[in-house]
């Protein structure tokens, strides 16, 4: 009986990025992929350790990977095995931790794994280190919710902005970017391989090129992407506010190739959490940034990174956000309680907030962006839009909101279609109109 291998990814876009390179490269090498990480004979689970929550999903997942297939071996890696290899290694039937300086490894250990006689084994080895070498860094790209529709390609790693609460830093090492080369020749690989729209993503993605010794810049990146023939879409991650400069606005504004949409972190809309926070930027600067943005773009998805409960977080605090996301033009949210993180600065902090309230207010806020993403969405029926078909039967739009097509379509289509009604939470129902022309062609 041949032997399979399964992938369980948690986190960011970046991690599922290189999640999925590791896929690639056990498929690449001819292993075979189990329907389930409870049927195959090595699952590789990829971790995240944002938040407290983020922790448990991962040590829930692994016990019960363990129970319902007690033939599994089970390699861990991610940020989770960055931090508390130690944690990870006790659990049940984990053969190898590995940090993220190791990551690299996973796929080569896990073929390791498939070849030889599956037997017992005592407590987890640990391959972690506190270096992050910029040799180790390559292109990663994968697979996304559209399958052979959308790639993310991530281009950055590392963060050295040290958050008072954020972990990141020092599980994922200072900022180091990939060559602009690299980039570029990944953006013509995932062309030719017919993906329609590529993602960057990275961890500080907005410092991308400043650790090169040809100094480049992020928006020097995307435009030099958009000249690779084939490419029909980009879009981009996370931006820092300080990181959106006027050009890049610009560029998203006019570049028929590039989406409408931004995902900008907010953090909160109170000035003094945000110094507490170590946020270099004040929410009227935000506020500005935001709206400049839809006045530039009207039809823009604008999205943001929202913690409450931050220690010492009062009412007011609390209001300030709450007033500020409701007058801007934002279009969604994601809301995190705060999760203490041992080694953070703000994990020293008096006056924790108590849970209880902290996922009140952050109830409030997915209730009041719910209202205002309702409205946007509203707002764009009748109207004619472009939007890629998708392996899962829905379709995106060049604002990132979710289309379900009434009409039969292909996967991996550019399809014109007339917006007629919401589905759901966050998306539209739309009528097929024709089949669209490309974002590379002239309208």
């Amino acid at each position: 009986m041949q032997k399979t291998f399964s992938i369980t990814n948690f986190g960011c876009r970046a991690s599922q990025s290189e999640g999925a390179s590791i896929h690639q490269e056990l498929l690449e090498s001819h292993a075979v992929e189990s329907e389930s990480a409870y049927d195959a004979n090595v699952v590789v689970v990829n971790s995240c350790t944002i938040t407290a929550e983020a922790d448990r999903d991962v040590r829930q997942t692994i016990r019960r990977i363990a129970s319902r297939n007690p033939n599994a071996q089970i390699i861990v890696t991610g940020c989770y095995a960055q931090r508390a290899p130690e944690e990870l290694a006790s659990l049940p039937q984990v053969r190898f931790v590995l940090g993220n300086s190791h990551k690299p490894l996973a796929a080569q250990l896990a073929l390791n794994l498939l070849q030889d006689d599956f037997g017992a084994h005592g407590r987890g080895e640990i391959l972690c280190s506190s270096i992050f070498l910029e040799r180790d860094f390559r292109p990663a790209s994968y697979v996304g919710s559209g399958g052979r529709t959308r790639a993310i390609l991530k281009v950055q790693d590392g963060c050295n902005a040290n958050c008072s609460f954020c972990i990141i830093p020092s599980v994922r090492g200072r900022s180091r970017s990939i060559e602009p080369e690299a980039a570029i020749a990944e953006v013509r690989e995932l062309v030719a391989r017919g993906y329609k729209e590529v993602v960057f993503s990275g961890i500080h993605l907005g410092t991308y090129g400043r650790d090169l010794r040809s100094k480049t810049s992020f928006y020097e990146l995307i435009c030099r992407a958009l000249e690779v023939p084939g490419l029909e879409r980009l879009r981009l991650s996370s931006i820092e506010p300080l990181e959106i400069i006027p050009e890049l606005i610009d560029l998203i504004a006019t570049h028929p190739r590039v989406a409408h949409h931004f995902h900008i972190p907010l953090q909160s809309g109170s000035a003094r959490i945000l110094r507490a926070m170590y946020r270099p930027y004040s929410p009227q600067y935000y506020f500005d940034l935001v709206s400049r943005i839809r006045a530039r773009i009207p039809d823009a998805g604008l999205g943001a990174d929202v913690m409450v409960g931050f220690p010492g977080e009062t009412d007011a605090d609390f209001s300030a956000t709450y007033q500020l996301i409701e007058a801007s033009p934002l279009t969604y949210l994601h809301v995190f309680p705060y999760s203490s993180r041992p080694g953070t600065v703000a994990a020293g902090l008096p006056n924790h907030v108590p849970e209880h309230v902290s996922r009140f207010r952050a109830k409030m806020l997915r209730n009041l962006i719910a209202r205002k993403n309702e409205t946007f969405r509203r707002n764009m029926i009748g109207s004619e839009i472009e939007v890629l078909t998708l392996e899962d039967g829905t379709a995106l739009s060049s604002n990132f909101v979710p289309v379900l097509i009434s009409d039969p379509v292909a996967v991996n289509e550019w399809v014109r279609v007339v917006v007629t009604g919401l589905h759901g939470e966050r998306g539209l129902h739309a009528s097929r109109m024709k089949t669209a022309h490309t974002p590379a062609d002239p309208a």
